[in-house]
C-alpha cells in the first residue's frame, strides 16, 4: 500500500494509486490494524551525515485530527509518518499523507480502488539539479528546473510541455553523441538514418528514423530507451489530465538524464583507458 517508491520519489499532491480491502469495523477499529499498514525503509538525504542514508520509521501511524477517529478504513483520514536517520540517530524527515477514494466500493465489493498522497514533507520538497546533468544541459537547465517545479507540485501538463521542450531542443546533440557508440555492423545505417534526420524537424520523427539502431550498451535489461522516449512525446497533451501528463513527463525526464548519464560515462572511461594505454606503451 504505501511504498519505498512513493516515499522518495513522488512530488506532493500527486495521487498514486492502491488498492484497498473492504474490512469489517472490528479489524479497522483499532489501532493495532493501522500500525500494521507497511512501514518501507528509505534511502533518503541526511543534512547530518551530509549523505544517502537509511531511514527507518520511528512511529505508528497516527490520525492527527483528534476528533476524527478511525473507523473501517483509513480513507478520508490524514497520517503523520516520521522518519528517523539510521546513520546518526537524530535527522528526520516527516510525511503527511492522505488516503482517499474516488469512488465509494459498490455492493459486496472485498476490494475497492483508492489512492494516497503526500499534503505536506519536511524538509520540504527540494529543487535542486545535480551538477553533470546541469552541465550537460546547458542553458536548457533553466527549462529543466522549471519542468522539476511544475512536477514538485504536481502540474503534470507544465512538467510535460518543459520535459518536451527540453528533448526538442538537444535531440540532435543527443543522436550524434550515440552515433560514436553504435556496433560497427550498424555503423552506416546508423549514418544514413542521421543524415534523414537532418531533414525533419519533428522530434519523434527524429527518434523514430534510430530509435531501432541503439546499442545494447544503451538499453539496461533489453529495454530501449529512445523506444519510450518516442512513445511519451507522441502521446498528445491536449486531452489529458495532470495525472496522465505526469507520468508522460517522468518518462521522459528519466529516459533524457539515462542517455545523458551513459553517454558522458562510457567517454569518461573510453578517454581513460586510452590515456592508461598511452602510459603504458610509453614505459615499453
Amino acid at each position: 500500500m504505501i511504498t519505498k517508491q512513493f516515499l522518495e520519489t513522488y512530488p506532493l499532491l500527486r495521487k498514486y494509486p492502491i488498492t484497498f480491502d473492504k474490512l469489517s469495523h472490528s479489524q479497522w477499529g483499532t489501532k493495532g490494524a493501522i500500525c500494521n499498514l507497511p512501514k518501507p525503509a528509505l534511502n533518503l538525504f541526511c543534512k547530518k551525515c551530509q549523505s544517502m542514508q537509511t531511514f527507518n520509521m520511528e512511529n505508528d501511524f497516527e490520525h492527527f485530527a483528534v476528533d476524527s477517529p478511525v473507523r473501517h478504513s483509513p480513507v478520508g483520514k490524514i497520517f503523520e509518518v516520521r522518519y528517523l536517520c539510521a546513520g546518526c540517530g537524530q535527522y528526520r524527515h516527516t510525511f503527511y499523507i492522505e488516503f482517499g477514494v474516488d469512488r465509494a466500493p459498490k455492493g459486496d465489493a472485498r476490494t475497492f480502488s483508492g489512492w494516497i498522497r503526500k499534503i505536506g514533507q519536511l524538509p520540504p520538497w527540494e529543487i535542486d539539479i545535480d551538477k553533470n546533468i546541469e552541465k550537460a544541459l546547458g542553458d536548457d537547465s533553466v527549462l529543466y528546473k522549471k519542468g522539476l517545479i511544475c512536477e514538485s507540485q504536481s502540474y503534470g501538463i507544465g512538467s510535460y510541455a518543459y520535459f518536451r521542450r527540453i528533448t526538442e531542443n538537444i535531440i540532435d546533440e543527443l543522436l550524434n553523441s550515440i552515433s560514436d557508440l553504435i556496433d560497427e555492423g550498424d555503423k552506416e545505417k546508423y549514418e544514413q538514418a542521421l543524415e534523414k534526420v537532418k531533414k525533419t524537424r519533428v522530434t519523434e520523427e527524429k527518434i523514430e528514423l534510430v530509435q531501432d539502431l541503439l546499442p545494447l550498451s544503451l538499453q539496461p535489461n533489453g529495454l530501449n530507451p529512445l523506444k519510450s522516449l518516442h512513445s511519451a512525446l507522441s502521446a498528445g497533451i491536449h486531452n489529458k489530465t495532470d495525472e496522465e501528463c505526469l507520468e508522460l513527463a517522468e518518462t521522459i525526464k528519466e529516459v533524457l538524464i539515462y542517455l545523458l548519464e551513459e553517454i558522458k560515462n562510457r567517454k569518461n572511461r573510453a578517454k581513460e583507458f586510452t590515456e592508461r594505454m598511452k602510459r603504458l606503451l610509453k614505459q615499453k
